[in-house]
Parts: structure tokens; sequence; C-alpha cells
């Protein structure tokens, strides 16, 4: 990378049906870069350079992130104004993908269940996702690769393991000892490339080209399929099935050739305490290599804001990038639809009933899976800039983003709701780029700047006494590292705030309803299929009973929360 090239990781976090925000924002990210690119060999517009290396993603971050590796490799058209949103079509994959064809709708139907010996994996229907997947991953590829996209560029998917991966370590003090343990915090790589080079081990080599590959080729469905794993909410979505081949003798498997951050205090570098150092697997086999099959939910339970996974494709593992805003050349940009989430509650009390520790102890397991300050906090430092943070921001609104209701399930009630946030989105980049995307004037990067440029792309400050020059507190005028121009430079449309109304909530009470008689008939027949007939019958007839209590009960926390965020009357 030469001195006037700054290099980007973007990190989708977890969002479920926020994913439409996300897709907003990669959407203009794109046009924004193509308007600067284009412009570049037509006029007086900035010179530096930009690479996009690596999309790392978790839960709808990951769809998100596979989906955008496509509209990179594509030709799509954007979705600026509602006209381009009702006349879409399907063309826009990312708008079709997260605002026009993932709905309670399609989620409370039965494809799933048709058959009467099928089997419930999931509360929702997961066959809509499939549909997904198949459109928004087979696109047209572009005939000549972006210019601002790495020669290299790594796609990162985030998943949890079920099954696990063992390792294991031999102890001191005990012959023939170990200490065992099992990875779940999984995730899968893809590297896009059209260059010819040897295949590595830790992750799979993708030619842009396979985008157009086919539903029945193996590099496409592997992809496919890892996008909806990061993307299976527990319990809630189908969870899917991943496998490695794993080989034994060489090259090393996915798992042993991987590189961790290994503490070697005894390192001559004084300011380098970790090393990057590969750990086998522990695997015992029979054989010199084997299929490992894996069953896998959401990666967001485990790793729900990859942060290192992007940083160390910047810097290398046991590497940082410089924070300095002079010497800052690398920077990861987490897109974060729900970064205040919280849920304490001051007045919260112990819970009561085992079933209710049961479902704390899972909540509490989660949230420690996601606890890590050290990554997250420097995103929100204004004196980090080789880490950023872009999330629903809708003037002083309490509640920027629609489909944050139901604990982020809310967007998948409404077309509006996700049509709103994948605008909302948009809007939000086009300022994140205008006015916090930046680096002081006096790094290296905008050495070929001239005076006029600077004047004119200066973004952050306050303007001299002749109001010519916009300057910082400290008299450092600020550059932008993504300059707006041409259409990228006009302002984002912004859609009115969505509403649901009672007949929608009637609409889909009544869906609820059709879905709930299909999944307790299949429930009882799974989990009664050894009892006598009597007693399956008496368990259906119970559930009949109780279903109007639990549609009602739903209903009424659907309407409580949709009320609660200005979402109904």
């Amino acid at each position: 990378m030469d001195d006037q090239t700054f290099e980007i990781g973007l990190v989708g976090a977890g969002a479920i049906s926020a994913g439409a925000y996300t897709a907003g924002v990669v959407d203009f990210m794109v046009v924004a870069l193509d308007a600067w690119y284009a412009a570049k060999a037509a006029g007086n517009v900035p010179p530096h350079d930009v690479r996009l290396s690596v999309f790392s993603g978790a839960s709808a971050g990951g769809i998100s992130a596979a989906l955008g590796a496509a509209y990179l490799g594509s030709d799509q058209p954007s979705i600026a104004t509602e006209q381009d949103a009702e006349n879409n079509q399907g063309k826009n994959r990312l708008f079709d993908s997260w605002v026009d064809r993932i709905d309670i709708s399609s989620l409370l139907e039965s494809r799933d269940l048709a058959d009467k010996n099928s089997k419930v994996i999931s509360i929702l229907d997961s066959s809509i996702l499939r549909d997904i997947a198949d459109s928004g991953l087979d696109v047209v590829p572009r005939q000549q690769k972006r210019a601002y996209v790495a020669d290299n560029f790594e796609l990162i998917l985030t998943v949890t393991n079920l099954r696990g991966v063992p390792y294991a370590f031999g102890l001191q003090g005990s012959a023939g000892a170990s200490y065992d343990m099992s990875l779940h915090a999984d995730y899968i790589q893809f590297r896009f490339s059209d260059r010819p080079q040897e295949a590595l081990p830790d992750r799979y080599l993708m030619p842009w080209q396979v985008f157009a590959a086919g539903k029945d080729d193996e590099r496409t469905e592997r992809l496919k399929l890892a996008a909806l794993a990061s993307a299976a909410f527990p319990v809630g979505l189908a969870p899917r099935t991943l496998q490695h081949v794993i080989q034994l003798d060489t090259p090393p498997d996915v798992y042993s050739a991987r590189l961790w951050d290994v503490p070697t205090p005894e390192t001559e570098h004084p300011h380098q305490c970790f090393t990057e150092q590969p750990i086998p697997a522990n695997w015992k086999p029979e054989t010199k290599g084997f299929h490992f099959p894996f069953q896998c939910v959401d990666g967001g339970v485990m790793n729900n804001e990859p942060l290192e996974l992007a940083r160390n494709v910047l810097c290398g593992n046991g590497g940082r990038n410089k924070r300095d805003g002079k010497e800052a050349r690398k920077a990861v940009l987490l897109i974060d639809p729900f970064p205040s989430n919280s849920s304490f509650d001051p007045a919260e009390q112990p819970a009561p009933d085992l079933l209710k520790t049961t479902f704390k102890l899972f909540a509490a397991l989660k949230n420690q899976a996601r606890f890590k300050p050290d990554e997250l906090m420097l995103a929100l430092h204004e004196d980090v800039f080789s880490r950023f943070l872009i999330a629903p921001r809708r003037g002083d609104s309490v509640f920027p983003i629609a489909c944050g209701s139901l604990g982020g399930f809310g967007g998948f009630l409404k077309r509006d709701f996700r049509k709103h946030d994948y605008f909302l989105g948009r809007r939000n980049m086009q300022q994140f780029l205008r006015r916090h995307f930046v680096l002081p004037e006096k790094n290296t990067l905008f050495v070929n700047w001239t005076e006029e440029q600077r004047q004119t792309y200066c973004v952050k400050g306050v303007k001299d006494q002749q109001g010519e020059i916009q300057t910082s507190a400290d008299g450092q005028r600020y550059l932008p590292i993504i300059p707006l121009v041409a259409v990228a430079d006009t302002d984002c449309y912004e859609a009115p705030w969505p509403a649901y109304s009672q007949s929608d909530l009637a609409q889909l009470t009544d869906s609820l309803e059709n879905r709930l008689d299909v999944l307790l008939d299949h429930l009882v027949d799974q989990y009664f299929d050894t009892n006598h007939a009597l007693i399956r019958y008496g368990a259906k007839l119970f559930f009949k009973l109780k279903k109007p209590e639990i549609i009602d009960y739903a209903s009424k926390v659907i309407s409580k929360d949709l009320k609660k965020m200005k979402l109904m009357a």
C-alpha cells in the first residue's frame, strides 16, 4: 500500500431486522466511492486512494457482509428515493433482500412443515431465507474489479459452532494429563481475488465470478450456507449445517492453520507482548482425513461485533493500527444499529423461580461472550483515528430506528419499518463521511491536496475571522477520508417515521394463529410420537385451549412496545 492510500475494514454487528439499516449504509458508501473515483479522471477532486480490504460480520451483519460483497462485485442501481424503492423489482439486491423479501408474512408461513413428517427446527419458517440467499448472491459480476476494492478482499462470517472444535494442552507435573477445551466462537473466511495464488488452509479462495457460478456450484453453496448460518437466530430461525474437510498431513487443517495472539513477554520487541502462532486442534481420527460437519446458529451469540477479525486482516495478529491522527493509515468501521441497547433496570429483582433463573443464565452467558469493552471503547474516542462507529441517529429522537422494537425483531412486522431504516442508513452514512470520517490535514494522506481542495472539502471545526478556512480549536483543519462529490454530495432522502395500524395487528394475529396451529401439531407429533394416541390427543387439546391466551399475550406485548416507540397510536 502506497503512502497516499487509506485502508478500511468494515464490520457489521448483529442487527436482526435492522440489517436494513446496515444495507443502507453499504449502499451509500458504494455510491460515494463510485462517484469520487469516477470524478478523479475528470476534474479537480482529492487525489488520494482508499482500499476496502475486509468485511467481517455477525448475524444480520454477517448476511449483510455477504450481500455487500456481491454488491461490490456487481453493478446494481442505488435506492436513493421513494420512487427508486417502489420501482426496484429486485434490481438492488441489498434493498430487495432486507426490505422487500424478509417479512413476517413469509416467516409465519409453513413451507418448512408442509410434510406431515417434517421436524420442527425453528419457531419461524426460515424458507424465505434460502430464497434471499439465492437471489442476493446470484448476481451478474462486473467485468472489472472496482479500483478501491483490495486485490485480496476478505469476507469473514462469524458462526456459533454447536459441535465445537477440540483443543488440548499438556500439563506439567502429571504424566499424560491434558487440559481439554472446545472452540464454539467460530467463523468462516473467504478471500475474493482474481489473482492466481496458492490455496490457503484457513480460508476459501473465491473468484469474483463465483457470484454468477450457479446454485449447484460448491463454492457458491458454501458461501450461501455460511451467510445463513451466521444469521440463524437461535430457536427463532433454522440452524444450518456447515462442513470442512480436515486433512491431518499437510497443509494444516482450517483450525490448526489459524493464527492466535499468544502472550510472549520474552519477545525482544519492547511494544509487542503478543505474537501470532498457530495452535493445532486436537483431532483423534483413525484416518489421515475426514469430513467435519457441524451445526451452526447465529454468530452474534458468541461474537456480535467481530472487530478483532477485521483488525487482524489490516494489521496482522499481534499488531495494532496506528491511532494518532497524523499517522493513522488504516481503520475499522463498525456499523452497529444497536450500540446502546442496554437492558439495565435499577429496580430489577433476582429471578424467583427455576424457569426464570434458567433464562437469566442463558442471557448472562450470551452477554458475557459479547463483553469486550477494550475492543469497543476505542471506536468512541475522538482522538483514536483507527476505529470508527456509525450508528442510527434521527434528529434528537430517543428511538431513531424503526426496526428496534421487540428486541430488534420489530422490523419484520412491516415493510415501511425496514424501508425507513434503509434510508436512515444512507443518510447517516452520508453525514458520517461528511463530518466524522476525517483525519488532521497534517496526515501524509493529504500531501498532494491543493489548497483549494483543502478549503473546499474541510469538514470539521470553526471558521476563521474571514469565514474562509475551517479549523479545529487548535487551528488544525480536518479533511475527509472519503470526500463527497457529485451525486454523493446531494442530501439523502429522509423517509417519514412509519406507523403500525390496528388492521396491521389484526392481520398479524391471524398469521400467528395459523403458524401456531401447524407448529403445535407438529411439536406434539414430534415429541409424543411414542405415546398412546389418547395422550397425543390430550396434548393437542391442551395446546388448543391455551392458544387464545398465547395469541392475546403476544398481541399485547407487540402493541405495548410499538406504542412505546411511537410506531402505533
